[in-house]
Formats: C-alpha cells, structure tokens, sequence
C-alpha cells in the first residue's frame, strides 16, 4: 500500500462534511422510508461533532444510505453532509411552526430563566412558551429512545413523550426553564440596573459538582421588597411554591428533589428522568 492510500482525513466531521468515499456515494431514501430507529439516531446526533449513536445494523443502515461514515479504530459513525441535513428535516418536522433551538435567529424561541427583563408581551411571549412545548412534546415522540437493555430496533418506550429528549438533556437549563413557562408558572425578572422586580421562579446551572451536567438548580425568588412576613407560614415561601414546581416537572419528565444549601435556602435540583 503507498503512503499515498494509507492518508485519511484528520477529522472525521471534515470527512463526514464531504459525504461518501469514491464509490461509497448512495441516494439516501426519504426521511418517511426510514425505520423508527434510524430516524432517532440522526435526529439525536451530536449536533457539534455529528456522531452518530445506535445499533451495529442501524449504523450500517445508515452508511450505506450515505447518511454516515464510519471513522477511527473503534468504528465510531459520523453525519455526513446528506446526514446532517436530515437531522435538521427531521427536528424542523418535530419541532413545526414553533422553532424550540435556543438562542438561534431567525425567530426561535427562548424562555425566561427567571434572570432576565420581563417580556414586553407577556401574554405573547406565554403563548409562544405554550406552542414551544408542544413542539418539544412532538420532538419528544419522534426521538423517544427504547427500554434500557432492548433490542436495536426496538419499539420506543409506551409513552415517550413522559421523557425528556436527548435535546432537552443537552440543554437542561432551556428545557427546564420551559416546562415551568410553558405551564404558566410566572418567571422571576430583574431590571437594567439587576433589581429583582418580579417573583417567580429563577432557573440555573446546579452548584453541587456530583449532580451531573444535566442537572439544574430552580429556585423561587421574590421581587425586592416583597418577601412575605413570616415565610413559609404564609403559604407564598418557597418551600410551597417549589413544592407545586417540583409536581409540575414531575409531570413533565422531569425529577425535582428539595434541598437546602450552604446559606439554608431552598432549592430544586432538577434531573430528567430515565427511560425504564
């Protein structure tokens, strides 16, 4: 073998990114002629690196629609340009109207994490957090992964949209902050000058280094100078109403343990839950 036809690409994305080998190019069939678990392993690609999860027959499916190359030693699978292409399809068909990318252009919608201004339409800007979720409901029952320990190909899990998606995991605190807005549970806010103005929730990145990267913080912040006397006896503490998120997200997906920390105020950290 020549030097010449031992080199290969450094980078599996800039390969991938080029498509197929010489000869290895194939037309890759329409998104609807896909089986269930080829769509959810291009839809829940890395969307950074394109590598691709799933099965051995699902990754060699994919290559040979030129959807995805294999790279490296261990055999490792990678978008190519036609497969990166199909994710964004399938997410855009999931997803509908109602675009749930955070922090893109072009329209996409963000929720509050309760330390920005209040939105000029409040009623507006609700409404949007509502199609939003629906949106992810459906990216949720077009990605839903099968049970622990099945097959490949396996039929997805009874109910897939009571789990959150790999998308959601990759981003906890959006899909967090949304499942609270989307449900009408008001977000926290500040002013220019950073003064807590409203009271609502307040979601962040967990502070406890053994929660995992997928774990958030949710706490409940009143407006400056509105703390209620007395606390929790009052039944508008913290302590209530985190109690009602911690129902909601569980409705949502999502596991909500109450905990106090260094300073003794109370918190939610908020984990998805599993596939079982």
């Amino acid at each position: 073998m020549t030097a010449g036809a031992s080199s290969g690409p450094t980078d599996p994305e800039r390969r991938a990114a080029h498509g197929a080998e010489p000869g290895e190019a194939r037309t890759a069939p329409p998104a609807p002629e896909l089986t269930r678990a080829q769509r959810r392993a291009v839809s829940e690609a890395d969307p950074d690196t394109g590598r691709v999860g799933g099965g051995a027959p699902t990754l060699r499916k994919l290559a040979a629609y030129g959807l995805a190359l294999p790279y490296g030693r261990f055999g490792a699978h990678y978008l190519t340009a036609a497969g990166r292409d199909l994710r964004h399809r399938l997410l855009a068909e999931a997803a509908g109207p109602a675009r749930v990318e955070p922090g893109a252009g072009g329209g996409a919608f963000t929720p509050a994490d309760g330390d920005g201004q209040p939105p000029a339409d409040p009623e507006a800007h609700l409404a949007a957090a509502r199609r939003a979720w629906d949106a992810l409901l459906e990216i949720r029952r077009v990605t839903a992964a099968p049970p622990s320990g099945a097959a490949p190909d396996a039929e997805p899990v009874r109910d897939p949209r009571a789990v959150p998606a790999g998308w959601e995991r990759a981003r906890p605190l959006h899909a967090v902050a949304l499942a609270l807005e989307s449900a009408g549970v008001p977000p926290s806010a500040v002013d220019g000058a950073g003064r807590r103005v409203r009271t609502g929730y307040r979601v962040a990145a967990a502070d406890d280094e053994d929660a995992g990267p997928d774990a958030v913080r949710v706490e409940w912040r009143h407006a400056a100078g509105t703390e209620p006397v007395g606390g929790d006896a009052y039944g508008d503490g913290p302590a209530e109403r985190l109690d009602a998120c911690a129902r909601l997200l569980a409705a949502r997906g999502w596991d909500a343990e109450r905990y106090l920390d260094s300073r003794r105020r109370r918190h939610l950290l908020v984990t998805p839950r599993r596939a079982t």
